[in-house]
């Protein structure tokens, strides 16, 4: 049987730093280890890496692109950004100078990134206002200095101390993972409650959590009444100052804990209380547990979590809301469990010597139905139906032709099989055993003038208890009885001129569809590929918005000769980029059955537009501004972009230009996080555009230009400007991107696993070095 859902406990793989717990005596307790406290330091280009830099950056300017605070490794640094690499072999602090303008001089060493073109300096101090300033004499790799010195003042951000988990839920194997995590800054101890959850309560307290990240009084009070107090102790902490970090709270020596069980813990900075405290739900387990949901069974399996072995003899119960046993059995020496499903089943339990893991069958699971899978299940005898169409009226013949072949496609011998015609209802009408002519299975059914309309299927058995089906429809369609002709105006208009639709209708025995009801709407969309005769370019601006929107309801009356005109005045006079209008439009006839179709009016913003063409393919990459996967241009990291530019009319005709401004921006998100009492942790982000290349370009009446420029990694922009300052843009994407499995709602989602080779080509015996990165934690 096809399983249709499936259940996974996923367990993060946490690595931080050791701490140390104290009961309620309160002893003093050593601080946590330090981080690293150089985490940005890597190992320096060889002389040939920096030889290849300077020869690629030759000729270009030295300027400083952006200079804002980043988050890098949980704490707040200032980063400069340059257009070229810069020299590694000089002393910065005599060039790039920090002044606090209360404090003087701050404290600390620039550090320079592995691309040599950012500089930056952590731990800045919050809510503090600073001057940076750079002098001429920083030096690029490629000799080039700044042409004048260079200050901003900025404001660091304010940043409170706060405590919260690491995760909503954690399920801790000790061998692999010695604590409970959590992220912290600036809080240098906490007090923790610990409550051991009650076994007859589990369920209903699994349902009313709702895997919060924080209790607040109130429901503390309802919450937990189902749970026992079983240790209160205070931690230390003492992470890096201004740093958010993750720790872990050690709970491998806390015999309370060590009982079976869930757990949830209650934390708050150590002498603070506030209405809302930090919590979370964990248990201490090894076991594994991943649930296929069946219409009449569960399949379960059990695994160890340290080694990835299948674990015999674990107790699996099936319990209801009320912590009720609905079925229960151990698993074999496979890890196999197999349980009658039962509607009002709630959680899973599996229990082994102390330890124990649940499995929450209320939340959402995997969907195996959202895999697409092509083509029909494999069988070894393979039963190929197929037909002229599978579309019929009542009354007519259906036709169905059949081959039988293995697995491998050649063909079997000779043999009958039976033939079931099967209604919409289910019931089987009609069973034949067809036998080949020449290896070819024919059969022909006549439908009843009467018979039943819906989805009719043949179920096909070829002995070896494997049905196989087709499906086809039976309905009671009706030609089209009118023609609708929609006819947009002959040429492009300008965005300011108002765009006027004919409408013509008629019946198809030649009458017209005089006083017939004409109902539509129209829609703005942007026209990327807007020139035919110029396939693969894109013209308009990317970045422009609200191009994309829905206009005006369209309610129409054809005149006696059935005639008409649909006509929208200008909603888009303000764009600068290729258009359409779309026209969706139903006639209808005297009994209200419509006729649609659908026309378009291109709009075309100027006398000539730059076209951009990407000399690469187009991949699925995850749009953040969205939240969709979409098709976008994709070049390798770390090589060079190139692109085709034309500057043409809307008929393809290529003009002849000069002084065509063609600019590389990097579109950068800086992410940091923030955290509030509400929401917990939140990951929030600045967006900053930085031009990273820039040069002219003109081109000949005819001529296609070609530029290039090189990428690292991430989402990038080209800009092509006129000089009438008609922009086209073109977005794209440098290596791969992890976002389109970071981002959404955290549900467990392996079907987008990233692999990522170390290069892009080998020579024989070269070693393959493949990075397989998760979509989350686990």
């Amino acid at each position: 049987m096809k399983p249709f859902r499936l259940a996974a406990l996923s367990l993060a793989l946490l690595t931080a730093f050791s701490l140390t717990g104290c009961d309620d005596s309160g002893t003093p307790q050593a601080p946590a280890p330090a981080a690293d406290s150089n985490p940005g330091a890597t190992a320096k280009p060889d002389r040939a890496q920096l030889a290849a830099l300077a020869e690629k950056s030759q000729g270009k300017a030295l300027t400083l692109l952006d200079a804002s605070e980043v988050q890098l490794d949980g704490a707040a640094t200032l980063v400069l950004t340059f257009s070229v690499p810069l020299q590694p072999d000089q002393d910065f602090s005599r060039s790039v100078h920090l002044v606090d303008k209360k404090s003087g001089k701050v404290d600390g060493a620039w550090e320079l990134a592995p691309n040599l073109k950012e500089l930056r300096l952590r731990h800045l101090e919050p809510k503090r206002e600073l001057i940076v300033s750079v002098d001429p004499t920083l030096t690029a790799l490629n000799k080039a200095t700044l042409d004048k010195p260079f200050e901003k003042t900025l404001t660091t951000r304010d940043i409170a101390p706060s405590v919260g988990f690491a995760s909503r839920g954690s399920l801790l194997p000790g061998n692999v993972v010695a604590g409970l995590p959590v992220m912290a800054l600036n809080v240098d101890n906490v007090d923790v409650n610990f409550f051991r959850i009650k076994p007859e309560s589990l369920s209903a307290f699994v349902s009313q959590w709702e895997y919060r990240n924080s209790l607040s009084n109130w429901e503390s009070d309802e919450l937990l009444k189902m749970a026992d107090l079983v240790y209160s102790g205070r931690f230390d902490l003492n992470p890096a100052r201004n740093t958010r970090e993750k720790l872990l709270l050690p709970l491998s020596d806390i015999k309370p804990l060590q009982q079976p069980g869930v757990y949830v813990a209650v934390m708050n900075p150590a002498g603070r209380y506030s209405y809302s405290n930090a919590a979370t739900l964990f248990t201490l387990s090894d076991i594994g547990v991943s649930a296929h949901r069946y219409h009449n069974r569960l399949d379960v399996f059990t695994q160890s979590l340290e080694n990835g072995a299948a674990q015999s003899g674990i107790e699996v119960q099936l319990l209801n809301a009320k912590g009720q046993t609905l079925a229960e059995a151990k698993s074999d020496s496979q890890g196999h469990v197999t349980l009658q499903t039962d509607k009002e089943a709630a959680l899973l339990l599996a229990r082994k010597e102390g330890q124990t893991t649940l499995l929450d069958l209320k939340l959402p699971a995997l969907d195996l139905a959202e895999f697409s899978i092509a083509g029909a299940p494999g069988f070894s005898k393979q039963f190929f139906m197929f037909g002229p169409r599978d579309l019929y009226r009542p009354g007519e013949t259906v036709i169905l032709n059949a081959l039988l072949r293995d697995s491998d496609g050649k063909p079997l011998a000779e043999q009958p099989v039976k033939l079931e015609v099967v209604q919409p209802d289910g019931q089987v009408i009609r069973s034949v055993m067809s036998k080949p002519v020449n290896g070819l299975y024919q059969f022909t059914y006549p439908l009843d003038s009467g018979a039943a309309t819906g989805m009719w299927h043949i179920r096909a058995s070829a002995g070896d208890n494997q049905p196989r089906e087709w499906d086809f429809h039976v309905e009671d369609f009706m030609p089209e009885r009118m023609a609708l002709n929609l006819t947009p105006q002959a040429a492009p208009v300008a965005p300011d001129a108002d765009v006027t639709f004919g409408v013509s209708g008629a019946y198809l025995y030649g009458a017209p569809a005089s006083g017939n009801q004409l109902q539509g709407k129209l829609f703005l969309r942007p026209l990327r590929d807007a020139v035919a005769a110029l396939p693969g370019f894109q013209f308009g601006d990317i970045a422009e918005e609200n191009l994309s929107r829905s206009l005006d309801e369209v309610q129409l009356t054809l005149d006696e000769k059935g005639h008409g005109e649909v006509t929208t005045s200008s909603q888009w006079q303000d764009s600068h980029s290729p258009l359409q209008v779309v026209l969706q439009a139903s006639l209808l006839e005297s009994g209200g059955r419509p006729v649609t179709r659908t026309v378009k009016q291109p709009i075309w913003p100027a006398e000539a537009l730059p076209g951009i063409r990407p000399q690469f393919t187009l991949k699925d990459v995850y749009d953040y501004r969205t939240d969709t996967t979409v098709k976008q241009p994709v070049v390798d990291e770390n090589s060079n972009a190139a692109f085709d530019i034309v500057y043409a009319d809307v008929k393809g005709e290529k003009k002849a230009i000069s002084g065509l401004q063609v600019r590389l921006i990097r579109e950068r998100r800086d992410y940091y996080w923030n955290w509030s009492d509400s929401e917990g942790w939140q990951s929030q982000f600045d967006q900053k555009d930085l031009q990273e290349g820039e040069e002219s370009l003109d081109l000949q009446a005819g001529q296609i230009g070609k530029v290039s420029f090189p990428v690292e990694w991430g989402s990038y922009r080209l800009e092509v400007k006129g000089p009438d300052d008609v922009v086209s843009s073109v977005r794209f994407w440098a290596g791969y991107s992890w976002q389109d499995n970071s981002e959404g709602a955290g549900a467990a989602r392996p079907d987008r696993v990233t692999m990522k080779l170390d290069k892009p080509g080998y020579k024989p015996g070269d070693t393959i070095r493949l990075h397989i990165r998760r979509p989350g934690g686990g």
